[in-house]
């Protein structure tokens, strides 16, 4: 398994690499469109969506995103987004007893437009942002790093279960722990792109955001716990040998990036 992992990553890193950092936004935003739209390929089994209607449901979504290249909706779907994120960790914590709220398929199916259409959009806004490359790479490596912390220091000091019912290895230790990890993260990245900002008000405005948004990328995790849970499956699919699905790679990316994005976008406004 092991080993499995480490060709898949070997071969996939370059291509995500090159694909986020060195294509012009139109590219771009096609290849963020088809990894998408494989993501959404494996939301429409977690909605109990099969044969032809979950090929249908990732037209759908392929479709959407695309029209959001012509029609001038971003603000709109990003706040859609985040009031969506809101509601999820309710959502979470009330486990499996909220199920009976989105159980049915259809509801299954439009919170993955909710889930997928505002990721897509917050990822095109930060290529179209100044800093662009700094940008995604600062919500990666949040991202990466809330993950890393919240693993060693929830398997070191956790004690006190985050959603045993949703995702039981994870707790508050290990949610403490990934937040400090990404403190050190923005502050590290901070001082490296612009230390006169980071040593000011603005830069504690911005610190605290992006904590903010790197807690939300935990429960975009927990969010496709739970509906692997409720499905009762362990990995999105097989797509990617060692690693699960594409949703399983991405579900933090899909919180955070709403959050990120909008964030950004009022902190350069205000």
């Amino acid at each position: 398994m092991l080993r499995q992992r480490i060709i898949t990553a070997l071969i996939l890193a370059p291509i995500a690499v090159g694909g986020v950092f060195f294509l012009p936004p139109l590219f771009f935003g096609v290849f963020v469109g088809a990894i998408l739209t494989v993501a959404a390929w494996e939301w429409a089994n977690l909605a109990h969506l099969g044969g032809a209607m979950r090929y249908g449901y990732a037209l759908v979504i392929a479709l959407l995103m695309a029209a959001t290249h012509w029609i001038d909706a971003a603000i709109p779907l990003l706040v859609a987004g985040l009031l969506w994120w809101s509601v999820a960790m309710a959502l979470i914590l009330q486990y499996p007893d909220a199920t009976r709220l989105w159980r049915d398929p259809g509801v299954k199916a439009a919170i993955g437009i909710l889930v997928l259409v505002p990721g897509f959009v917050s990822l095109i806004a930060l290529k179209s942002m100044a800093d662009s490359t700094f940008l995604i790479s600062l919500l990666f490596v949040l991202i990466w790093s809330t993950d890393i912390g919240a693993y060693f220091v929830g398997r070191a000091f956790g004690k006190r279960k985050l959603a045993p019912k949703v995702s039981p290895g994870k707790s508050w230790e290990g949610v403490y722990g990934g937040l400090m990890a990404a403190i050190v993260v923005v502050v590290a990245m901070g001082a490296w792109f612009d230390p006169a900002l980071l040593f000011s008000l603005d830069g504690l405005v911005f610190t605290s955001g992006c904590v903010a948004v790197a807690a939300v990328s935990i429960v975009g995790d927990l969010v496709v716990s739970m509906f692997k849970r409720a499905r009762d499956i362990k990995d999105s699919s097989n797509l990617l040998p060692g690693h699960g699905g594409v949703l399983d790679r991405i579900d933090s990316l899909l919180s955070a990036g709403p959050v990120f994005a909008v964030f950004l976008l009022w902190f350069r406004a205000s």
